[in-house]
Formats: C-alpha cells, structure tokens, sequence
C-alpha cells in the first residue's frame, strides 16, 4: 500500500464477497456478527502502532470499488443500514461512550457450510480511537450526533499488516428506533463531554 494502491487479490487468492441478501433473522440484534476483537487483532500494528506515524498506518481516499471485498462490504452496508444503525446506537447507550463500528473486509465470521458470507462489527470507543493518533478517525467519532447517526468504518490491511486504506460511512439512525430510545438517548449525551481533544503525533 506504500505505493498508493490496495492490494489486489492474486489471480488464485480466494477473496471474499459479501451476501447482499438480508440475513435470515432479519434485521434484529442477532442478525449481526461481532467478532470479538478478532477481526482487530491482525490490524494491531497499523491502528496504533507507536513507531510509525498515522500518516503512514491510515490511507484514505481511495476507490472502493477497485477491491471486490471492499466494494461488496460497503454495498451490504448500504443495504443492511437500518439494522447496522441500531447496533450502533445499541453500543453507545451500552458503553456510554462515543464510538464506532469497524469492520475488517478481509474477514468474514465462520459458519456452517452453505450459511451465506456474512461480515463481522467491532465497536471502538472514542478512548481507544484516540491512541491512533490519527485525526480523521477521532473528529469522525467527536463530531457526529450520536442521537441522528452512527459511523461504520471499513478497513483494509496492506499485505505487511503495517498500514490500512480506511473509508468511512454515516448511517441514520432509524426514525422509530430513535424516538423509541429518546430517553435513554438524551440521557446518555447529558453525560457525555462538550468537546474531545483529538490527540496527534505531529
């Protein structure tokens, strides 16, 4: 990725394709894989390694659609926008903290043979964001309406794992789901700060 390109998939590379079909049980909780943080764990070095600077680990700007992993994984997100928005939302009243979704276009959760290719989600707080030092990802993160929008965040690792091209995505918060948990909503960002630091390495 030094060179300003994506990696590409080798000609014999098994790459994965996002389903855009609905998962089975719709657009509920269950409906959406977290990983854990084992999506994260091969992204370590490029999201907050020391030794480099953010300016060399985050690459953004670059066209999706020239990696099929990227160009699905952010077609489904489209699609599944709805539900992804309220497990977003769902992960702020639970942390209590500003965040967002990250997911890994080179990963998919592992299911049983014939189960459609579904993609996994990982919840970062903006505490955590901040150790990156890059400032695209904190000002997402501390600028949003957490009351109106949840950002989803789709990376994709160099071959190195040093470095990941990164976009970024602002999902609206569903009209009932949101009047449904105004309270607790409201509630939430009376705690919350009036403004964050965004920590760079500069």
């Amino acid at each position: 990725m030094a060179n300003g390109t994506i990696p590409m998939p080798s000609a014999t590379a098994h790459t994965t394709v996002f389903d855009l079909a609905p998962p089975r049980n719709g657009l509920g909780e269950n409906a959406f894989v977290d990983s854990g943080g084992e999506a994260l764990v091969p992204a370590k070095r490029a999201l907050f390694s020391p030794d480099r600077p953010a300016k060399d680990r985050f690459r953004w700007g670059f066209n999706p659609d020239k990696d099929p992993r990227v160009g699905s994984l952010l077609k489904w997100i489209h699609e599944m926008s709805n539900g992804l928005a309220t497990i977003g939302l769902s992960q702020f009243l639970r942390t209590r903290q500003r965040g967002a979704l990250f997911s890994n276009a080179d990963y998919h959760a592992s299911s049983a043979v014939g189960a459609r290719v579904q993609p996994a989600f990982d919840w970062l707080k903006l505490s955590e964001l901040q150790t990156t030092l890059d400032s695209t990802l904190q000002s997402s993160v501390t600028l949003y309406d957490p009351a109106y929008q949840v950002v989803v965040f789709v990376f994709l690792l160099s071959p190195s794992g040093n470095s990941m091209a990164v976009w970024r995505r602002k999902l609206n918060i569903p009209e009932a789901i949101r009047d449904a948990q105004m309270n607790h909503i409201l509630e939430v960002k009376a705690s919350l700060k009036i403004s964050y630091p965004v920590y760079v390495d500069e």
